[in-house]
């Protein structure tokens, strides 16, 4: 048993909180396992994020930069391949802790943001990326290992980073999912856009979900 938090209106029409799949998680190809994590986490409301990660061993050890969303989806993989070995009661817990987590970061981003801003300013977008940064936290250590995720600031990301092109691949699959509303601007981001242009673009997209 594993379950799926979707916070968020979608055309797709996903509405069940558990997954359809009848039989043993394990049992799953790799294909249909990949489909299933890569679904979960465009349903996922936190963009892609820079993670301080270790390389090696001893004199040989060195930090480099990974992505949240792939660490994420590791996490997801994990819990859906031993699924059978958690109790209904605690995968509930599960499910209400995250959706509870995830409800209180849609909730300060609307207070940060306000109801329908003309436009968001570079504070604003600050004091969003640092409200995902504590969700994304928060998130990953529902997932076995360790929970000192250690993230970086959005200056350290260059347009040619995964983690960019990660963050402008999630806004364009969730931008189709939602029925826009009368006035929403088109996504109007590229490969070209700063990584904080995409975390203002994610701020924006996260209010006009919210309110459709």
């Amino acid at each position: 048993m594993f379950f799926i938090v979707v916070t968020t209106k979608s055309k797709l029409c996903w509405s069940a909180r558990r997954a359809t799949h009848t039989g043993p998680t394990n049992s799953m190809d790799r294909t249909e396992l990949d489909a299933l994590v890569s679904f979960m986490i465009v349903h996922h409301p936190i963009p892609a994020l820079p993670v301080v990660c270790g390389r090696g061993q001893g004199g040989a050890y060195e930090e480099a930069v990974a992505s949240s969303h792939d660490l994420l989806a590791n996490g997801i993989r994990f819990q859906m391949l031993h699924a059978e070995n958690v109790s209904g009661n605690d995968a509930d817990a599960m499910r209400e802790a995250k959706g509870a987590l995830l409800s209180r970061m849609h909730v300060d981003i609307a207070a940060v943001v306000g109801p329908a801003p003309s436009a968001i300013s570079d504070f604003q977008v600050d004091t969003c990326y640092t409200l995902f940064c504590s969700a994304a936290r928060a998130y990953q250590a529902l997932y076995p290992g360790s929970p000192d995720l250690r993230l970086c600031g959005m200056d350290s990301v260059c347009r040619s980073d995964l983690v960019h092109s990660q963050t402008l691949s999630h806004l364009r699959a969730r931008d189709g999912m939602f029925e826009p509303e009368e006035g929403d601007a088109p996504l109007a981001v590229g490969a070209l856009s700063s990584y904080r242009e995409l975390i203002r673009a994610a701020v924006e997209q996260q209010m006009a979900a919210q309110r459709g």
